[in-house]
């Protein structure tokens, strides 16, 4: 009986060291290969496929560094490194929540903006002082990632949780006595990540969406019907030509051809060993 529980032992930690990434791949998505989809007709292989890629513990982060756009494996969220925060503790009670930090941090002139978003459980945008002592409340919103833009700091926001699907555009100005939020353009979905294009608007992923906004305020719809929905997004970047945006999120890194028009785009993985093969009960 020893015996017996000690090959199930084995076999299970086996099989839960074959389902661990590998540790040594491809940073270059230019070099990963596109992993095909079931089609849509084929309900059963569909929806399988996305539900391995949902269950999968890979979560890839996008960045371009001079002329490369490289993937890493991350924790898959989007959030503000420490290097790039305060030395002071921006920790505060958030709805029940009695102690949580900031998604997002923005060094400003007089100070840092503070993006607190824990979802359904609350959210806050915050200005501090810059050594601390001093803070305001901006506004309620869910801020998922700032951006400035031609001197302008503007950041998406927004929440995605059992059917919701709201999110906006903000700007974010300094009126002469306080900080401000406010809309620049309603989105059709939670804006979860953001970046600017070679003609000076800004490509935004959704949920199920990706789309150019201008600073005229006029919206492209570039994938109107994206099937990461389930397969959260943490970051996105354009190369280095503008030809192609990358976006980082579970399983894959999503590739969108600029050039083509034509509302289509790929999922690309460094190597067929990274995909999840297995179906959680």
């Amino acid at each position: 009986m020893k015996r017996i529980a000690i090959s199930l032992l084995a076999a299970t930690s086996m099989c839960l060291a074959a389902d661990e990434p590998p540790k040594v791949y491809e940073h270059d998505v230019a070099l990963w290969k596109e992993v095909p989809v079931p089609p849509r007709t084929s309900y059963e292989d569909h929806g399988v496929f996305f539900q391995r890629a949902n269950q999968a513990n890979v979560e890839w982060t996008v960045e371009r560094q001079e002329k490369t756009v490289r993937a890493v494996l991350s924790n898959g969220r989007n959030e503000t490194p420490e290097a790039n925060r305060p030395s002071f503790s921006m920790e505060m009670p958030l709805g029940s929540l009695p102690s949580v930090a900031p998604v997002q941090v923005l060094n400003v002139n007089d100070g840092w903006l503070a993006g607190y978003n824990r979802g359904e459980f609350g959210a806050a945008l915050w200005w501090y002082a810059i050594d601390g002592k001093q803070r305001s409340k901006i506004s309620d919103d869910q801020v998922n990632q700032f951006i400035v833009h031609k001197e302008r700091i503007f950041a998406v926001e927004g929440l995605a949780h059992l059917g919701m699907d709201d999110g906006t555009l903000i700007e974010i100005r300094h009126n002469g006595n306080q900080w401000t939020a406010a809309t620049f353009v309603e989105l059709p979905g939670c804006g979860q990540a953001i970046t600017v294009l070679d003609d000076g608007r800004f490509c935004i992923a959704t949920m199920s969406m990706l789309l150019a906004v201008s600073l005229d305020k006029k919206m492209e719809i570039l994938v109107p019907r994206a099937e990461w929905t389930w397969l959260p997004v943490n970051s996105i970047t354009v190369d280095a030509k503008s030809e192609n945006v990358y976006i980082g999120m579970r399983q894959f890194v999503a590739r969108y051809n600029l050039k083509a028009n034509d509302h289509s785009y790929q999922f690309l993985i460094p190597s067929l060993d990274f995909l999840n093969k297995t179906t959680g009960q």
